[in-house]
């Protein structure tokens, strides 16, 4: 995505991708082509610029933002033994053994349970699996740091992606020693630490070659793709609330320090700003929920194009009154406990009631709605018993495309809602970072200020009547969301 200076989008590309599980890591664990994943992004990067009709040269900087918990091993020469995404699961017993074994002392440290999901765990993997790999293994980064690698040939790291791995004391904003030592990691196998803002290297002549970028082009240090998103809703004081919705829904609250959950449900994570920290509730799989509503109710569907766009749904869902006539969803959004990530059974509840007259189409796709709102509402309650919230929820990601949800998630909130939907705001957040870098002496924060696109977005206000249709009908969600957790542990 290209960017100007005044935070205005200029031009988008991109292609889907797929991933892959080798017979050893099959069901759970997955994988990337690196060089395949590469050529699709040097591919966008060039359709982009085309559709901005933007000369190389004029592109002042280019940052790099992604998923977090996504890994990728890279040797001594800079080739990748081993890329994959955040749902690489892999690594399940390992992850399991340190939480039975240290899982206290880890949370103390990162901030971050359980360990399975994390880069520590996969480095046990592979010293049981595959010990060469290790051996070979000269740098352990995350998925847009390996992008700012293929870009510029530097090795780095930045806080928002390295307390994603399990290897970073959450509190020092530095690689930890002990949890290495946990993992059998060499420290120096961490990439050096850099603040978001700051030029770590340019585009190098073959990186130019194949993006169609000049030569020299400053690369400029992000972070992850939540943590970008929150800086491109302006989501940087105290207090401040953002919800990035997209294949997931983080509930993040900013904070001054560190602060932990004595039940370690929630994760102690750092913001992009070197003075702040947040403290988030993850809603689990929002977006893909829907994306599968989508299918479910519009046949093969695609909620970003074609049948069963985001018109289309709202359309249906807006035929259904507050409470979708009883009928409640639980599609994938739960309530974050990270110190408890068993598999729930869910689907959609209604009421049965004579014929089923009452529930439709329409209240199915209401119901699916609904069940993010009321999971963002649950994640926000218990992260503000330990982080005070202040001002309106701010939304943004591909949910924040519908027309609809923000103001479902108004009135279940009661409070006001600022939806961004006319941009990625993950990008926009990286954009932000690239601007500091060049622009702003690498002070992000007045990048973001000067970048910020207020004026897009929406500002919804909880309607009374809805607002109290939700009360009962969220009570009765939080009800039906214990009772399935428990027949979950029976099935």
């Amino acid at each position: 995505m290209i960017f100007d200076n005044a935070g205005r989008q200029l031009a988008e590309a991109g292609h889907a991708w797929t991933y892959g599980a080798p017979p050893d890591i099959a069901p759970w664990g997955r994988e990337f082509d690196a060089d395949h994943f590469w050529s699709l992004l040097c591919k966008a990067t060039r359709e982009a610029m085309h559709t901005a009709d933007v000369s190389p040269e004029r592109i002042a900087a280019v940052a790099t933002t992604g998923q977090r918990l996504a890994t990728v091993f890279l040797d001594a020469a800079g080739r990748e033994l081993y890329a994959a995404p955040n749902l690489d699961l892999r690594a399940v017993l390992e992850g399991t053994r340190l939480l039975n074994e240290y899982g206290p002392r880890i949370h103390a440290v990162t901030g971050h349970l359980p360990p399975f999901l994390f880069a520590s765990a996969r480095w046990l993997w592979f010293a049981a699996h595959h010990p060469e790999v290790c051996e070979q293994t000269r740098a352990v980064l995350a998925i847009n740091d390996w992008l700012a690698f293929r870009l510029s040939g530097e090795i780095s790291g930045e806080p928002t992606n390295a307390a994603e791995s399990g290897l970073f004391d959450v509190c020092a904003r530095d690689w930890s020693d002990e949890m290495c030592q946990m993992a059998g990691l060499r420290v120096r196998d961490c990439p050096p630490l850099h603040r978001a803002g700051e030029v770590i290297g340019r585009v190098t002549a073959r990186a130019a070659e194949q993006t169609g970028l000049a030569v020299g082009t400053p690369v400029v240090v992000a972070g992850a793709d939540t943590s970008c998103g929150l800086l491109g809703m302006g989501v940087i004081q105290p207090g401040e609330c953002g919800v990035v919705a997209g294949w997931s829904a983080p509930a993040q609250i900013v904070t001054t320090g560190p602060v932990f959950d004595p039940q370690a449900a929630l994760w102690t994570s750092c913001h992009l700003l070197p003075e702040r920290w947040i403290l988030e509730g993850n809603t689990g799989p929002a977006g893909s929920a829907h994306r599968w509503a989508c299918n479910m109710l519009f046949g093969d569907a695609d909620p970003l194009k074609g049948t069963g766009s985001w018109g289309a749904f709202d359309a249906l869902a807006a035929g259904a009154p507050a409470g979708a006539g009883g009928a409640l969803g639980f599609l994938g959004a739960r309530i974050a406990d990270y110190n408890d990530p068993r598999l729930l059974w869910g689907g959609w509840l209604m009421p049965l009631a004579g014929p089923l007259d009452g529930v439709g189409r329409a209240e199915l796709a209401r119901a699916t709605y609904e069940n993010v709102a009321f999971a963002v509402k649950a994640n926000l309650e218990r992260v503000g018993t330990l982080a005070p919230m202040s001002g309106p929820v701010r939304l943004g990601g591909g949910l924040a495309r519908s027309q609809l949800l923000p103001q479902i998630l108004a009135d279940v909130l009661g409070r006001p809602v600022e939806a961004h939907p006319g941009h990625s705001v993950s990008a926009l957040g990286a954009a932000m970072c690239a601007a500091a870098g060049v622009n702003f002496e690498g002070d992000v924060a007045r990048a973001a200020s000067a970048m910020l696109r207020v004026e897009s977005a929406q500002w919804l206000e909880p309607r009374r009547k809805a607002q109290a249709e939700y009360l009962d009908a969220f009570e009765r969600w939080t009800r039906a969301y214990t009772g399935l957790a428990q027949l979950s542990e029976q099935l």
